[in-house]
């Protein structure tokens, strides 16, 4: 997230250790901060926004475990639609459609009609 170069060994060929500043990155803000009983290292403002963190916490083991499930299978669904680019409606959308389409019908009835149809819509 900082454009830094990923450098797998400080040493040159000829053995000796050196660093160019230019595999160096940018960050606004280095800080290490206390969240709950952890310590995290917060890099902020990055030219590349690429990368989030989530951070979960909650009264016990179980909590947390169900919780990351949770995250991880809304982030997997996400995933996939934004892959596939198409949606299927569901979870009430049928049902959400014909109650729109109902009440705009009922204002166009006259009679006491209108009521039975706005009732059941």
């Amino acid at each position: 997230a900082t454009g830094a170069t990923l450098i797998s060994s400080l040493s040159d060929l000829n053995g000796d250790e050196k660093f160019e500043a230019a595999s160096l990155g940018h960050a606004e803000e280095v800080v290490q901060e206390r969240i709950s009983d952890d310590e995290c290292i917060l890099v902020k403002g990055t030219k590349v926004h690429t990368s989030a963190s989530i951070i979960l916490r909650g009264s016990n083991d179980y909590q947390l475990d169900e919780m990351e499930r949770s995250v991880h299978d809304s982030l997997s669904a996400v995933k996939r639609t934004l892959e596939s680019g198409s949606i299927v409606p569901g979870g009430g959308a049928v049902e959400t459609a014909l109650h729109i389409y109902l009440e705009e019908f009922a204002v166009t009835v006259g009679s006491r009609e209108q009521l039975a149809i706005g009732e059941f819509a």
